[in-house]
Parts: structure tokens; C-alpha cells; sequence
């Protein structure tokens, strides 16, 4: 099961990596994006950024990026949260400036762990299980934006350890 969620982190990492290098190769020259003028022609906005008013081409465009998986599989590794011995839920994670903008971050319900009856065992200790994975970070050049691959560590789980004992002399 640990597999199959390894496979989409490193699913997700790939995608990052392929869209951080497809931005950093295109061209680096200066667009000239032109303002249609009262008389009917093109006219500068200001003097570096430029904007264009034509209406038959698309400023924007909608990128459907998600990975799906309708694997019954992957829907039965996502129930282990509330399965395991040390159980966590998930806090969202949001950042409009980057990519994905919306992060799961695992938080461990409990500081020990339960037994196999639900019942709380103070015996062990429930502790985060982190993972860094590659996020793009959109940040404004001048008029255009830009894009930097960054590092970000988070949680994806939690899982059950025997407590470390330091001993006083």
C-alpha cells in the first residue's frame, strides 16, 4: 500500500519537474502584446509591458493538470488514516502563488498511539512521517510571471514508535 502512494508522490514530482522545465526553456525575449488604439490600430501600453485588447485571442487558458486515479486501490489506501495505530487527518494547505496550490498536510490525532481495540497505549509515541517534494513558486518578473522549482517538506502521515528514553545520571 506504502507503494502506491510513493508511486503518486513521485507521479507528482515528475509532473513538477516536466512543467518547471518546460517553462525555463521557452524563449527568454521580450513579448510585445499590442493595444488596439481608437484608431483602430496598435498602441503601446507603457513602455515594458504591453497588453493586448483583441478579444479573438485568448488571454487566459484553463489547464485540467490533475491525476486521477480510479484505481479501487488507491480509494482503499486512502481509508489507512483512520486504520492505523496512529492515526491523522488532513489540513489544507492553500497558496494561489503556487503549484499545486492546494497541499494535503497530514496532522496526528493523538501523541501516542492506539491498540488494535481503539484503545489510547501511552506506551508508544505518534510521530509525523515527513516527505519533500518538488512545488513550483510563481513569482512576478516585471510584467511577466515567472516560475522557480522549490523544495517543501510535508507530512503524509503518522506512524507508531516506541519512546525515546534518556536516562539521568
Amino acid at each position: 500500500m506504502a507503494f502506491i502512494s510513493y508511486t503518486a508522490m513521485l507521479r507528482l514530482q515528475l509532473l513538477v519537474l516536466v512543467l518547471a522545465l518546460t517553462v525555463r526553456s521557452l524563449p527568454h525575449v521580450r513579448a510585445v502584446h499590442p493595444q488596439l488604439g481608437k484608431g483602430g490600430g496598435f498602441e503601446r501600453l507603457s513602455e515594458d509591458c504591453l497588453t493586448q485588447k483583441d478579444l479573438k485571442f485568448p488571454t487566459t487558458v484553463k489547464v485540467d493538470i490533475r491525476i486521477s486515479n480510479s484505481d479501487p486501490v488507491f480509494r482503499m489506501v486512502h481509508d489507512v488514516r483512520n486504520r492505523s495505530l496512529a492515526p491523522w487527518d488532513y489540513r489544507l494547505d492553500e497558496d494561489p502563488n503556487r503549484f499545486p496550490q492546494v497541499i494535503a498536510d497530514a496532522k496526528c490525532r493523538l501523541s501516542s498511539c492506539v491498540n488494535p481495540q481503539g484503545q489510547e497505549d501511552h506506551s508508544l509515541n505518534s510521530v509525523p512521517i515527513h516527505q519533500e517534494i518538488l512545488v513550483l513558486r510563481r513569482e512576478q518578473r516585471g510584467c511577466l510571471p515567472t516560475y522557480r522549482l522549490e523544495k517543501k517538506v510535508i507530512t503524509v502521515g503518522c506512524t507508531c514508535v516506541t519512546p525515546v528514553i534518556q536516562y539521568q545520571a
